[in-house]
């Protein structure tokens, strides 16, 4: 891997045609392939032993969305007049902690030596403190949860935000574009840019919630300024993930592209590209993304 990154200069805008401002991919398909992708980058990575464990980690939630759904711990009636999902009422309403008792059902079986202490402290953990530590993620006070527990805790509470965002009605769309998740409000992992019917079309992916929302291509994701874009990338200008960087408000999203990798997914490619958010920090610029699996130690 290359040390300094290369640029390419800004892409084209994607064909005008009709679209779906929102996206609610299917859980179970997507928990799936995350784990799949995440699997396929580990092989020879410096991170392999994470890359596996956010593996293991996708494919538990993947179990847990299943039986949520064949209890209905999720009711359309009781989340069907809301406008949208609201993170913080979802972390008091502890729905969530019966998603992470299934995950560690599934995950402390085959734990590495490493990591089953860290399970077995979720376990023990009173339920009171686990909704202490649920609200304190979904107001962003990183800092006050263990960033070995986070993770976890982030993994289940995030399975119950998504369950929701499939019940309730898609926000009444809007002329602008936003850089938050126009469903839960939550930051995006990365922008998508899409393969097959939606070839080219870019879609912002939720850390939280995971729906996706569309935002037009060659315009920052942040401030939406389109005249001082930068891409930042390894080895190739083609790269699969790169950095679009804004000389206007000075952040970056990571854009992953399916057009390159067809199995390229928001969460997995996002993470084990962690060494590019290193440099595009480097040259000044900052994150506006959130990935569940590299929660920052600090409040946003």
């Amino acid at each position: 891997m290359n040390e300094v990154p290369v640029r390419r200069s800004v892409p084209s805008e994607e064909s005008t045609r009709h679209f779906d401002p929102i996206l609610r991919p299917e859980l179970h398909e997507l928990y799936t392939a995350r784990a799949a992708r995440l699997r396929e980058l580990a092989t020879g990575h410096e991170l392999e032993a994470y890359l596996r464990l956010a593996a293991d980690v996708a494919q538990a939630q993947a179990q847990a969305q299943a039986q949520a759904q064949a209890q209905a711990t999720v009711s359309p009636e009781s989340r069907s007049n809301a406008v949208a999902v609201d993170p913080v009422e979802i972390a008091r309403q502890g729905t969530w902690v019966t998603h992470l008792d299934t995950m560690l059902d599934q995950l402390i079986p085959g734990a590495s030596p490493a990591i089953t202490p860290h399970l077995d402290a979720l376990r023990a953990m009173s339920t009171q403190a686990r909704l202490d530590a649920g609200l304190a993620l979904a107001q962003h006070q990183f800092h006050s949860v263990s960033q070995a527990l986070a993770p976890f805790l982030w993994a289940a509470f995030s399975l119950d935000a998504a369950l929701a965002a499939r019940t309730v009605p898609l926000p009444v769309a809007s002329s602008e574009e936003s850089p938050s998740c126009p469903v839960c409000g939550s930051a995006p992992v990365a922008s998508l840019i899409y393969k097959g019917t939606r070839q080219g079309l870019r879609y912002l992916h939720c850390s939280l919630c995971e729906s996706q929302w569309h935002m037009v291509r060659a315009k920052c994701t942040n401030c939406a300024d389109a005249g001082d874009l930068d891409y930042l990338s390894f080895d190739s200008t083609e790269a699969v993930v790169r950095a679009e960087s804004c000389g206007h408000c000075h952040s970056y999203l990571k854009v992953i592209s399916q057009e390159r990798e067809p199995n390229a997914e928001s969460v997995a490619d996002d993470l084990a590209t962690l060494v590019l958010d290193d440099a595009a920090s480097a040259e000044g610029y900052g994150r506006t993304g959130l990935n569940p699996f590299a929660l920052p130690d600090q409040a946003l």
